[in-house]
């Protein structure tokens, strides 16, 4: 029996709801092996994500342009403005920690919000009590998603 690319294709065109659909309830029934696997490729493929990343920026600027412009207009509004300056010398002092972890580790460490600023569900604010330095490989895989510790 041989491999039939057209069958194949046409199969998933004309079944795309019901694989998808499969294809995300075996991804929610199996989201830590999703989670294992996804840093496991990250840290094999690193470098050439690294890559592709500036490659993608420099010959798109303007969806990188805008995509950095949402996220600072978006960190923004979601800075409270009843912030005192001990809550911005805390702000600033979780970045110092950041970049004392990436010099200390030479790996990339980000700050994080821990109720990201953009979230699906649920949306947190640009406050101290928000932040957390974490490892960059770690921020990464973590998207744009609220994981409850």
């Amino acid at each position: 029996m041989t491999y039939d690319a057209e069958y194949h294709s046409l199969y998933r065109l004309k079944n795309r709801e019901k694989l998808i659909s499969y294809k995300k309830a075996w991804v929610e029934k199996n989201s830590e092996k999703v989670s294992v696997d996804g840093k496991k490729r990250y840290e094999i493929k690193k470098e050439q994500i690294k890559f592709y990343v500036s490659l993608y920026k420099k010959l798109k600027p303007e969806i990188a342009n805008a995509n950095k412009a949402k996220r600072k207009a978006s960190k923004k509004l979601r800075t409270p403005n009843w912030l005192t300056d001990i809550d911005y010398e805390r702000i600033n002092n979780e970045y110092k920690l950041a970049s004392i972890l990436t010099k200390l580790t030479g790996e990339p460490w980000h700050v994080d919000h821990v109720i990201p600023l953009q979230g699906k569900t649920v949306s947190g604010f640009h406050v101290p009590s928000n932040l957390k330095a974490i490892r960059g490989s770690e921020n990464c895989s973590k998207q744009n998603q609220f994981l409850a510790m």
